[in-house]
């Protein structure tokens, strides 16, 4: 077969097919080439000013609108300076397009002014009708008359043409293209009959022509511009003599309220003296004996020297009642040589009348699982029975007349106080630094609260019987950290060395008086233990400073574990 009448059929398909082809490329195109947008082809607009300071505005766009609506933005809020806006009110606000009132037309307030929405197709003439009120402001240079006539278009035009009437203008000037611009107008002057005429070539998309004129003094209306401050956080805080001036007097009454407070209710109802040395030794009818001044406990010691029940009171607290013979401390062997330590405690017997409220309680919370635990497994046990221990400790020492009122509960009146005035500072802050610049107030307010919780840590205030007990004990500590056990018969230093060593340890001397106890051993034998201690397998008494120390600290860490006492 020849070439021609090969390619015959092929060209006499091609020909038939062609136009389809062609078709469907063209609705191919047309599905795909996007919507054109609205375009503004001519712009011009008419205002004049009223003897009220009114500016009446109106506006013709001729438009082809490239959808079914067509929207702008009339700003209402526009920057007058580092710290002000220049607020405008506007009203009687109106559209039609082509003549006829505008279909759909709304008129919605956003945060910085009105967007106009209305409803148009293809070409049409939309004519724009507003007052605007606000327009009139005084300067250095004179009364002046200011609106930014041309805005809110997401368009560009290609031409805007201004003509406004202002009596008694006297001088003009333009500025053109985007929010903020200070490049003028392609012309402005000042027509005949005072009537401003300018003309701007290629306003941008978003931009804005605004015009100023000068007024003479034969002018009589009346400036009537606002303004409203910006917000800005350096404003909010601002730092000058008013407002540094204000703060420092809100706190210094405050901080003299809080120290008028401890003055009249905080403070002890005696002075407390600097206490004697005070000799803990009784000469009974078998030799020295310890004798604590007024009979007070460790745990009571610690609790009117620092008004608080906390770890150290309850682990002296516990010692006293081993050396009194009603629980024995046993210290564990080692598995290694590098093991940890361990302790069980061995219950002798629950005790009767002689035993206060906050010992039983700390007693039954030790033992709440058996009349032997190990030290290590403390925590558990302890944790919902130490405020009992507390509540019984504070209870006591109002009990015993030397508080008035529970040391934590004054401490928690002045706390709640102080935070409340504290949160009542912050909701203040917050509130001036939206409406005013005076936020320093409000942190001054705040500082006022965080100084009346802290001076309520020192606010409980002992009674005279309280301070005297205090002066009492600081007879004692100083004697336990100046004198020894030496003077007395050897028979008996280790019963003195280990009464005095609770109240070494609420005082925070253990070690002196440990190594005090470890003084008595005489020999190089290994030791049994002493009744109320015992170590293990060759265990030495002079080896008690170290496990007494080891002891306090890790029955101190269970209770801390369990929970914080402090409070």
């Amino acid at each position: 077969m020849s070439l021609k009448r090969r390619l015959l059929p092929a060209a006499l398909l091609m020909s038939l097919t062609a136009p389809l082809f062609v078709a469907l490329s063209t609705v191919a195109a047309e599905a795909v080439a996007p919507m054109a947008g609205d375009q503004i082809t001519a712009y011009s607009a008419d205002a004049t000013l009223t003897k009220d300071g009114e500016l009446q505005v109106k506006e013709t766009v001729d438009l082809t609108a490239g959808g079914t609506t067509f929207s702008r933005t009339l700003a209402t809020r526009v920057r007058s300076d580092a710290e002000r806006d220049r607020t405008y009110e506007l009203k009687d606000v109106s559209a039609t397009v082509n003549g006829q009132p505008a279909q759909g037309f709304q008129n919605e307030s956003t945060d910085d002014g009105r967007k106009l929405t209305l409803n148009v197709s293809g070409q049409s003439k939309v004519v724009y009708s507003y007052t605007v009120d606000n327009v009139v402001a005084d300067s250095i240079d004179g009364r002046q008359v200011s609106w930014p006539i041309v805005q809110g278009f997401d368009t560009s035009i290609p031409k805007a043409e201004l003509s406004v009437s202002v009596p008694f203008a006297t001088w003009v000037t333009c500025f053109a293209g985007r929010t903020g611009s200070s490049l003028p107008c392609t012309s402005s002057q000042l027509g005949e009959s005072a009537a401003l005429e300018i003309q701007q070539n290629g306003v941008p998309a978003g931009g804005r022509v605004t015009f100023l004129t000068g007024l003479s003094d034969q002018a009589t209306v009346q400036a009537n511009a606002q303004f409203s401050t910006r917000w800005t956080l350096g404003r909010a805080f601002t730092v000058d003599k008013t407002t540094v001036g204000l703060a420092v007097l809100v706190f210094g009454l405050g901080l003299l309220g809080a120290v008028g407070l401890w003055f009249f209710r905080g403070r002890d109802a005696a002075k407390v003296g600097e206490g004697a040395p005070e000799r803990p030794v009784l000469d009974g009818s078998d030799g020295p004996q310890f004798a604590a001044p007024d009979g007070i406990r460790p745990g009571q010691v610690g609790t009117v020297v620092d008004e608080t029940a906390d770890v150290v009171d309850i682990t002296a607290t516990l010692l006293d009642l081993a050396v009194r013979n009603y629980l024995t401390i046993v210290e564990q062997p080692r598995e290694s040589h590098f093991g940890k330590l361990d302790w069980e405690l061995q219950r002798l017997h629950p005790g009767g009348p002689e035993l206060l409220a906050y010992e039983k309680a700390l007693l039954d919370a030790v033992f709440a699982d058996g009349d032997s635990v190990l030290v290590s497994a403390l925590g558990p046990s302890l944790r919902p029975r130490l405020n009992l221990v507390r509540e019984q400790l504070y209870s006591d020492v109002v009990t015993q007349g030397w508080f008035n009122n529970r040391p934590d509960a004054v401490r928690n009146r002045w706390t709640t106080a102080g935070v409340v005035l504290l949160g009542a500072g912050v909701v203040l802050t917050i509130v001036l630094a939206i409406v005013s610049k005076f936020a320093l107030v409000g942190f001054a307010v705040m500082a006022a609260g965080l100084v009346l919780a802290l001076v309520g840590q020192a606010a409980p205030a002992r009674t005279a019987r309280g301070a005297a007990v205090l002066g009492r004990v600081a007879g004692l500590q100083h004697y336990l950290a100046n004198e020894t056990s030496a003077d007395l018969p050897q028979s008996h230093r280790l019963e003195f060395a280990s009464r005095c060593l609770p109240y070494a340890a609420v005082l925070g001397l253990t070690e002196k008086w440990a190594l005090e106890i470890a003084a008595t051993d005489d020999d190089d034998d290994p030791d049994a233990g002493i009744g109320w201690y015992s170590g293990p397998e060759n265990w030495h008494l002079s080896d008690i400073g170290e496990s007494l120390s080891n002891f306090v600290t890790s029955f101190g860490g269970s209770l801390t574990t369990a929970r914080r006492l402090f409070g």
